[in-house]
């Protein structure tokens, strides 16, 4: 569970209505149905058109990354590799096969198993890459669709509202009742502009945060096979997969490496 997206979106939604109630206005007064369905629902419908019915069913899974986000452990990813290079360089890339099946990863047990089968380096790295471009799609749809949602949003909330403003000036003889009217029609604004800076385009970021750091390790991955393909050292090895990382990670370099001393 990834707590920082719970946390953020509770304080983005309870700072609103906070304010609501610090202003002294009831909530109730901003629930209004019609307002609700034609931001939410028009913005959903307006959204989906540029989609397909895959990418719509696929989407609560995409979402989930932002929710319940894996966990990338770098260096445990750069140790493991390190330690197949120590093996592979000692015991030849066959004795790797009895390590195969513990891996959990399926995209690392899947590029072991193709060194082992004994697959070319150009195929190893093309089947590999293909494999990263694919995922980078899967998030990259994920995160067009929420950014799509907050750009349609607050449009949907301005129609809401010249459609409740013509309903307003269409009864002008009542004027007492111009005041709550506007007030009304604004509603579906407040709505529109809410939902997109408050929870589409968060989505939207958190996927493709999510993403960058699942494609990252991905290609630790593929570095570290195409470095035991080579027969390169695992020391060489371990100073070029630490190279993919963050300054911030780096100070931990060579701590527990299993790399050949």
């Amino acid at each position: 569970m990834n707590l920082l997206t719970f946390g953020g979106l509770i304080l983005t939604w309870g700072s609103l209505i906070a304010a609501i109630i610090m202003d002294g206005a009831s909530l109730s007064s901003f629930m209004k149905l019609a307002p609700a369905i034609l931001v939410f629902g028009g913005t959903f419908g307006a959204t989906a058109v540029g989609f397909s019915m895959e990418e719509i069913l696929a989407l609560p899974k995409k979402t989930n990354r932002a929710f319940f986000t894996p966990k990338f452990d770098y260096e445990g990813v750069i140790n493991s590799l390190v330690g197949f290079a120590t093996k592979s360089r000692r015991d030849g890339v066959l004795a790797l096969e009895d390590s195969i099946e513990a891996i959990k990863d399926d995209f690392m047990k899947k590029g072991l198993q193709m060194l082992v089968d004994g697959v070319d380096m150009d195929r190893l790295r093309d089947t590999l890459e293909q494999d990263i471009a694919s995922l980078k799609q899967w998030y990259k749809e994920g995160e067009e669709f929420w950014k799509q949602m907050g750009g349609f949003s607050p449009t949907l909330g301005i129609i809401g509202t010249v459609l409740g403003l013509i309903q307003m000036l269409s009864e002008l003889e009542n004027a007492e009742s111009m005041g709550p009217a506007i007030a009304s029609a604004f509603i579906a604004t407040m709505y529109g502009v809410s939902a997109a800076n408050l929870l589409y385009l968060p989505l939207a970021n958190k996927i493709k945060n999510v993403g960058t750091k699942d494609l990252l390790q991905k290609r630790i991955i593929l570095q570290g096979l195409l470095c035991m393909q080579a027969g390169i050292s695992p020391r060489m090895t371990e100073q070029t997969l630490f190279s993919f990382l963050y300054p911030e990670i780096k100070h931990s370099e060579g701590k527990g490496s299993k790399a050949e001393k």
